[in-house]
């Protein structure tokens, strides 16, 4: 079948639109509502507010008669779709795709008015969620004999070819035959096979060829080759249907022996935990955000994800595919008992799950990148206090009817009563090939000798214990990786990344913070982007030999107690930027490295050395202007160096482009890094100037900041800087040069372009 975008040229009508709008999916009407104390979903939903979207979008029909299949990635949630009059389907889960046949109700020859209907509940998740048709839309046209969505699966169970498995789907009887021939990366022909076929009227039939590849290459982290799978049906000497599929060649494997192996090749996963949603866009799931945040992660160490917790969209397992990035894909939060809200899933799960499993592995399953299915995260059922277990063996076996190749995975975590937790969780580990241990990771030794056959990785870990449990990982085999918990800030679950000093209090436990809080502030990186100290650390621990990075804690700190939720980091910034009053006081000063030892000078002269604890480099400085830094020795030779300087006052605004072209088709984007810096250009890194962002030669899509606590709206064109930074996205209907340009008061303008084609 011929495959359409047709996510540009909707009419909305939602809160906040006044009445209908045009628009271009994917679109989160939810993200430029203001937020208010009072929201629903409060701060797991991030204190913004929800409501019901309409939008609707004529469909030219040609007089022809065909097969359509409407195909949405996700939309946010309970969605009706209507054709004219006719409701044809209402779809609860807001993050499974949603196949809807349309041929029976088309009007042939005409317009036909297409209604997508979404209702953003709240409480409805324990995280933001968005609004509305947030990932794009599909439409699907094919003759009376086709290969419809989902029916094309290529396994790979050896690294010298494939198998593809077929359902041919035909409104006649007749006789065809049905031909594949495997395609390289340059599209070169490497391997066919053809059978002949028997069709039946209004059945879908089983196929299956084998194709041999000589020399084939491998799908892998470090060498993500993909090649295509070109299939036609022929009838009577004519091609009736084709259809390109991209495929990798590679084995997974995973026991308490020889661990994970890809391409029977031993790797331990550096993972993290993501959610969906990307800063001041929402949930609007654009094609260039998705690439821009793996592409992040990927350069901070990252090699494999946990999406969390729910099937991520389409586009970024693509992005997966030809990065490189391993992907755990995840279908349920909670199951039936009620977890994050009267509205959530649980709901509507007795009559829906097997459709959702279906619906996540069947679209999921071509995608080289995912390596395992999981069950759902943390469910309350698997503690065994009730029926969890018999739920674990129908979820895992739905999942390998559908493809018994990938490993089938759970995570959970001791809800209470640890002494007991793992005779408890038995039953519920049963049945699956890896078990997810969330903030486990003191366990893994002591489980692994009650349980020598589990195969077990963190799928949620605290950043603050990153180096034990990594260590963990690196000691025993059967323990395969590692995910923190999260790779990337996302908005919602509201201050759960918050620390305070001992003057301030205590946290209590795991609360939400209250309004203007945002966002968990969790991430290895922030909302925009931007690198924290603890991903600096991560990286010294898992690949080593990189820039020793310098951080300091403000000397108004210095002795106090520190504490936090468990999920914060360390307060620390790379700044040596204080008051005068601090001249002379001592200042607490850390190194994140896998050297050996840390040699520190202050304007040039020696200070003396440190070895680092745990990856961690300590070193009290009595504080002056200038120039603190660093250098790293390993095996008594110099490794690495780093500095920080003292910075002036606040100066200019300096914006820089972070690509050199623009699409001008309103779904590119193109991000402008935005710095407060002071006369020399240097970042001023405690500025949180207002920003006023003016665009010409395109559209401001939103400009933002990482704060994860502020008032700042998304959908306007001001907002305060964090850190001394802060993003501007813009995106062009037109050719030509797109100009941001930023402001602040007092200081310099910056201004930078982007050429739009």
């Amino acid at each position: 079948m011929k495959k359409v975008c047709i996510s540009k040229g909707w009419m909305l009508n939602a809160p906040g639109t006044n009445g209908w709008k045009p628009v271009d999916l994917p679109n989160d009407y939810s993200i430029t509502l203001p937020r208010t104390p009072n929201a629903a979903g409060g701060g797991s939903n991030g204190y913004f507010q929800g409501g019901r979207g309409t939008y609707v979008k004529e469909l030219d029909i040609p007089a022809e008669p065909k097969h359509y299949i409407l195909d949405i990635d996700g939309a946010y949630m309970c969605t009706t779709v209507k054709l004219g009059e006719y409701q044809l389907v209402m779809h609860p889960h807001g993050y499974t795709p949603i196949l809807v046949d349309l041929t029976k109700r088309m009007n042939y020859g005409a317009k036909n008015r297409l209604t997508i209907i979404t209702n953003a509940f709240q409480c409805s998740t324990r995280w933001y969620s968005g609004a509305g048709v947030y990932r794009d839309v599909f439409l699907w046209e094919g003759g009376d004999i086709r290969i419809e969505p989902w029916d094309i699966f290529v396994k790979t169970p050896t690294l010298d070819g494939a198998d593809a498995e077929y359902q041919i789907s035909s409104d006649r009887d007749t006789e065809v035959v049905l031909r594949a021939t495997a395609c390289d990366a340059d599209g070169n022909p490497v391997a066919c096979a053809e059978t002949k076929l028997t069709l039946k009227k209004g059945e879908k039939t089983p196929a299956s060829l084998h194709l041999d590849i000589a020399d084939a290459k491998v799908w892998d982290i470090e060498n993500p080759y993909l090649y295509t799978l070109h299939t036609e049906i022929i009838e009577n000497g004519e091609v009736v249907e084709t259809d390109d599929t991209d495929f990798g060649i590679r084995t997974v494997s995973a026991d308490a022996k020889n661990g994970l192996l890809l391409n029977g090749r031993s790797i331990k996963l550096r993972g993290g935990c993501i959610h969906h949603d990307h800063g001041v866009l929402g949930a609007a799931d654009f094609p260039a955000a998705c690439k821009r945040k793996l592409e992040k992660l990927k350069e901070a160490g990252f090699n494999a994800l946990r999406i969390a917790h729910n099937p991520p969209s389409t586009k970024l397992m693509e992005l997966c595919d030809r990065m490189g990035i391993i992907v755990m894909d995840e279908a349920f939060d909670c199951w039936r008992l009620d977890k994050g809200g009267e509205l959530n899933y649980h709901v509507w799960f007795d009559d829906w799950w097997a459709r959702d499993i279906a619906a996540m592995v069947l679209r999921d399953r071509k995608h080289p990148c995912v390596i395992a299915f999981s069950i759902g995260n943390e469910i309350t059922e698997s503690n065994g206090n009730s029926d969890g277990d018999e739920w674990s063996e129908r979820l895992s076996s739905e999942i390998r009817k559908y493809d018994d190749t990938r490993l089938v995975t759970s995570a959970t975590w001791e809800m209470g009563g640890g002494e007991t937790w793992a005779e408890r969780t038995t039953g519920y580990f049963a049945p699956l090939d890896i078990c997810g241990y969330n903030y486990m990771y003191q366990r893994y030794e002591r489980d692994h000798e009650q349980f020598p056959e589990r195969v077990i990785w963190g799928s949620e870990t605290h950043a603050l214990n990153f180096y034990s449990s990594w260590q963990s990982v690196l000691r025993n085999p059967y323990v395969i990786g590692d995910f923190t918990w999260t790779a990337y800030d996302n908005l919602g679950e509201t201050g759960t990344g918050r620390s305070c000093w001992a003057r301030d209090g205590h946290i209590p436990g795991i609360s939400l913070s209250g309004y203007p809080w945002r966002s968990c502030y969790q991430g290895d990186l922030d909302l925009c982007g931007y690198r924290r100290p603890q991903s600096y650390f991560r990286e010294a621990v898992w690949i080593g030999g990189a820039e020793p990075k310098i951080f300091t804690t403000h000397p108004e700190h210095y002795g106090e107690g520190f504490s936090g939720t468990g999920w914060h980091w360390y307060d620390v910034l790379d700044s040596w930027t204080f008051d005068d009053r601090y001249l002379g006081k001592p200042v607490k000063c850390e190194v994140y490295t896998d050297a050996d030892e840390i040699e520190w000078f202050l304007n040039g002269k020696s200070l003396g050395r440190s070895k680092p604890e745990k990856a961690i480099a300590t070193f009290d400085v009595n504080y002056e202007r200038g120039e603190l830094s660093v250098i790293a020795y390993k095996d008594g030779e110099e490794c690495g160096r780093s500095s920080l300087h003292t910075v002036g006052a606040p100066a200019a605004i300096k914006v820089e482009a972070e690509t050199k072209s623009l699409d001008a088709d309103m779904r590119d984007l193109c991000y402008f890094d935005i710095t407060v810096v002071d006369a020399d250009g240097c970042r001023i890194p405690d500025a949180k100037s207002k920003l006023t962002c003016i665009v010409d030669g395109g559209e401001l899509m939103g400009i933002f900041s990482g704060d994860p606590c502020n008032e700042d709206q998304y959908g306007s064109n001001i907002c305060h800087a964090f850190e001394g930074r802060a993003v501007a996205i813009v995106r062009a209907s037109k050719p030509g040069d797109v100009t941001v340009i930023v402001g602040s008061e007092g200081l310099y303008s910056g201004k930078d372009s982007v050429l739009a084609k």
